[in-house]
């Protein structure tokens, strides 16, 4: 297939295909009068590269996984993400906890008279202090 049916198939711009392509993430299979052309193998390559970027993996963890010599080396990659995304879903979490008690709060000016943001600036006040 043409550089353009990959891109359609992937859902990604025929820019990003040949951005992958000096990257060294994907390569064409063939050359047809100096076109490049496109396997279902490279197709789900680049499929599989968008759901890492999904992930929130770099493109450079991206190669990392694809280049690992064996699965103890794209696990590491992927266990160093997961803890990544596990300790900012905690921090969301603590956010949106002391967000939704703030917007309880029935006083015009949050910062002086909420208790919720009075205790979550205490906290910060703290930590910062140790």
């Amino acid at each position: 297939m043409t550089i353009g049916e990959l891109a359609r198939r992937a859902a990604i711009p025929t820019s990003t295909v040949r951005y992958y392509e000096r990257l060294g993430l994907v390569r064409p299979d063939a050359r047809r009068s100096g076109q490049r052309r496109y396997r279902d193998a490279t197709v789900r390559r680049a499929v599989f590269i968008g759901m890492l970027k999904d992930a929130g993996l770099s493109l450079e963890d991206v190669d990392g996984i694809l280049n690992a010599a064996n699965a103890g080396q794209w696990k590491a990659i992927g266990q160093r993400r997961l803890v990544a995304l596990e300790e900012e879903i905690a921090r969301l979490e603590h956010a949106r906890d002391y967000l939704c008690g703030a917007l309880l709060c029935r006083y015009d000016h949050p910062v002086d008279e909420c208790a919720v943001m009075g205790a979550e600036i205490d906290r910060r006040l703290q930590t910062s202090a140790s």
